[in-house]
Formats: C-alpha cells, sequence, structure tokens
C-alpha cells in the first residue's frame, strides 16, 4: 500500500526470516562465533538464550550455514520446533530427518534405532547437530531424557552428537529455559557454552532500520534520529518489535503524505500500539 510512497520495491520491515535482510550486528557475531565454536570443536553442547523476536531462530539458521560442511566429515543437522515432543517423538523426528523407514515406536527400540543410526554415521566420520527450538517449553522430564542421548556413541567411543537448545531467557507463561536447566544438572553441564542473544543498541536500531530500506529499494533517511530515538525506547532494540512499529509508521506516514517518519509520528504509533496491548490484556 505504501510501497511507491516511500520508494520501495517490497516491504522492509516483515516479520519472515529472510537472510537478504539480515543485519549482524557486531554482538550477534560474537554469538555466532560461541555456537559455531560449541559445534565444531564437539562441546557436547550449547544454549541460546533471548527475549522473544530478537532473532534466535535466524541466529539458529545462520549457525546451521556455517558448520553444516565444516569440518572434515558431513554435519547431519536435525531441527526439532515441536518443544512439547517427548524423548521418543524426538528421536522419532530425528531418524525422520536422517531419510529412517520404517521407524521404530517403542522408547528402547527407539533408542536402539538412533544408536544404530549413529554408529553408521560414525563409521563414515559424520557427525549429528540437534537443535531444539522454544527448549523453555519442554518438561523437565523431557528435558531429563533428553540427556540420555549423550550416552549414545560410536564404535570408537566418540562423541558425534551435538545439542543446541534455543530458548527465551524471559517466558511470561512459564519457567525460562536457564532456570529450567538449572534443575537438570545431567543436561547443563553438557551443554558448556551459554549464549545470550543481546537486544540491538540505539546506535545498531538506526542502522538496522537503513540497512532494511536499503534492501527493500529505498534511498535516503526516511527515518529521522530522533524517531530512532523513540523507537529505541520504546523496543528497547528488539528487532520484532521494531519490524512492528517501523511498519505501522510507513504507513500512517502514507495516509498522512508526511515527507519523513519522524518522532510526533512514532509516539503515536507507540501509544497505538501500547493501547492494543491494553485492550488485548483485559
Amino acid at each position: 500500500m505504501y510501497l511507491d510512497y516511500w520508494h520501495l520495491n517490497e516491504k522492509p520491515f516483515e516479520n519472515v526470516m529472510d537472510f537478504r535482510f539480515l543485519f549482524a550486528a557486531s554482538s550477534h557475531e560474537e554469538c555466532l562465533a560461541r555456537l559455531s565454536y560449541a559445534v565444531m570443536e564437539k562441546r557436547g553442547g550449547a544454549v541460546l538464550t533471548g527475549a522473544a523476536g530478537i532473532g534466535k531462530t535466524t541466529m539458529r539458521e545462520l549457525l546451521f550455514r556455517r558448520v553444516r560442511d565444516e569440518g572434515e566429515g558431513k554435519r547431519h543437522v536435525c531441527t526439532i520446533i515441536h518443544p512439547l515432543l517427548d524423548i521418543a517423538g524426538i528421536i522419532q523426528e530425528c531418524l525422520y530427518q536422517f531419510g529412517v523407514k520404517d521407524i521404530a515406536t517403542g522408547k528402547p527400540e527407539l533408542f536402539r534405532q538412533f544408536g544404530a543410526k549413529m554408529q553408521d554415521f560414525g563409521a563414515k566420520g559424520e557427525d549429528i547437530l540437534l537443535a531444539i527450538d522454544d527448549a523453555h517449553m519442554m518438561s523437565v522430564e523431557a528435558l531429563q531424557e533428553l540427556k540420555l542421548l549423550f550416552n549414545l556413541q560410536d564404535d570408537h567411543q566418540r562423541q558425534i552428537l551435538t545439542m543446541v537448545l534455543v530458548g527465551e531467557s524471559d517466558h511470561s507463561a512459564g519457567p525460562a529455559l536457564l532456570p529450567k536447566l538449572a534443575g537438570v544438572p545431567g543436561l547443563r553441564q553438557r551443554l558448556s557454552i551459554v549464549v545470550p542473544m543481546p537486544l540491538l543498541t540505539q546506535a545498531e536500531i538506526g542502522q538496522y532500520i537503513q540497512h532494511r530500506l536499503k534492501v527493500a529499494g529505498g534511498e535516503g533517511a526516511v527515518f529521522t534520529p530522533a524517531a530512532v530515538e523513540e523507537i529505541h525506547a520504546f523496543t528497547q532494540g528488539n528487532p520484532r518489535e521494531t519490524n512492528n512499529v517501523c511498519d505501522l509508521a510507513l504507513l500512517i506516514g502514507f495516509s498522512e503524505r508526511l515527507a519523513s517518519v519522524d518522532a510526533e509520528l512514532v509516539k503515536r504509533v507507540v501509544e497505538d500500539v501500547s493501547s492494543q496491548f491494553k485492550l488485548e490484556a483485559r
């Protein structure tokens, strides 16, 4: 609706994973380096935490891209996007993603089948990377069972499984990931690297906004420095929240035929968004 007005080829603030719009802050590069180290050096596993909307799933995909083909052997990647699965469901999903036919249903048989697949990979010098999204939603019982996967090794007693748990650092509907893991020391000790994903600074939010506008075909600065300051004050540097505010600001700016998005417009957008949340909370 507002693309022609702002001289854009596409919408710049969609909340979808599109690596063309990826903005890599220096702090995010450090996160990726630490996660890559956990995988490449076979440190057992890692925990990636952060607020909702901060870009954890994107970081996980970046990790996959970096480590999938690095190292001496092939790395098989399995992603679990259903955190409410029990250990049997997780193993079944892994085997399915590995292309296994006739997957077992009983838990003992599944462990044997998964162990046999690990032996097969190990014989070829290949590794497994298992990532679980929204791991803060997993039950303590499921986390307790998850540690059993680390007991499976190849014929040379080599640990070929690396696990990355991705979850929220502050979850309003229940315990966050790290407090849950603290109650499962057997698993927590194997996940040797904890990577907290930070929010963007005000300067980074300005760069983030400008980067996305440029990728979408925009030229020049649409958001004033004061507008960026207001956006950061409201979103605290959360990319998804920033996208929501910027998208609505562009829409209202178009409807009012404004020359740019200034601080006053952002304040009105923030008031509108805040009021909607208050209404939904009633």
